[in-house]
């Protein structure tokens, strides 16, 4: 694969990052009420009590602006869809992903206790929509201004992929001082517990060596990711094993929504922008 970068990456990120958020926001509906409501499963003010006050809640909020908690949150409920939506047709772009980013962080800390690694990494990648261009190229901003994506958009990309290869290689390294990733025990305990959901049970492979191999090779290709997946010979191979190892996660831990999330920032930082769009309009 050659390392000549295209700008088709920003449209793929933004799309992807803001319909991540609605369908993960969407998701949750059904229990919407129980989570933030005070006929829920905690009191927001009770849950508020437990929180650093960093970035605001809900009942921070509504103290501040003098509203009815309810409105406040059928407000919110209504908006954050709505900024979601305009991010990903890039219109307003920069206001959009604020508020998107404002909003999610607001609705997240109401509810911190049973947040989750997905929620990090939404706001994280609302983050990015704020301070990449992702306006810049096929949206609705562009078709009104013209803006122009010149090369600096290669640095975007750089911060994005030095984040992964921390995050991917931090995560290997916390796993590979304990001795339980190194055995295959914690790998075992993972698809046996109670809360963990699995396609199918995989008792079968008891006796074999797989725990024990599928325990090294995460922490070799976690890591390991900065050298596979910046090598352009194998990048292809080490991404192929990267999405294969978030499939696992997915079908066999129940983590379907951290999965697709991480398997899209890996595509976004290491698939898409070596992408030729001229190479598909010739097909």
């Amino acid at each position: 694969m050659h390392n000549k970068t295209y700008p088709g990456w920003l449209f793929f990120f933004r799309v992807n990052m803001a319909g991540f958020a609605l369908l993960h926001f969407l998701a949750i509906q059904p229990d919407f009420d129980m989570l933030y409501s005070y006929k829920g499963y905690i009191y927001p003010d009770i849950m508020d009590t437990a929180t650093d006050h960093f970035s605001p809640t809900l009942v921070s909020l509504q103290h501040y602006v003098g509203v009815p908690y309810d409105t406040l949150l059928l407000f919110c409920r209504i908006a954050y869809p709505l900024a979601l939506v305009c991010l990903i047709l890039g219109f307003c772009t920069r206001l959009s992903a604020v508020l998107s980013l404002f909003l999610q962080l607001l609705l997240l800390k109401s509810i911190h206790l049973f947040e989750y690694g997905v929620d990090g990494y939404t706001t994280i990648a609302l983050f990015y929509c704020c301070i990449f261009p992702v306006g810049y190229i096929y949206s609705i901003d562009n078709r009104l201004r013209k803006f122009i994506i010149t090369p600096p958009y290669a640095h975007w990309l750089f911060l994005l992929k030095a984040h992964l290869c921390i995050a991917y290689f931090f995560s290997g390294f916390d796993k590979v001082i304990g001795g339980t990733w190194r055995n295959g025990e914690a790998l075992w305990k993972t698809v046996h517990s109670h809360n963990y959901y699995s396609l199918f049970s995989l008792d079968f492979l008891a006796n074999t060596p797989f725990f024990l191999l599928a325990g090294w090779g995460t922490i070799i290709l976690e890591m390991g990711y900065f050298v596979g997946m910046n090598s352009r010979k194998v990048r292809m191979w080490w991404l192929g094993a990267i999405v294969c190892l978030h499939l696992f996660i997915a079908l066999f831990m129940g983590l379907f929504f951290f999965s697709a999330m991480m398997i899209l920032l890996n595509l976004c930082a290491y698939y898409t922008p070596y992408i030729d769009p001229e190479r598909f309009r010739k097909r």
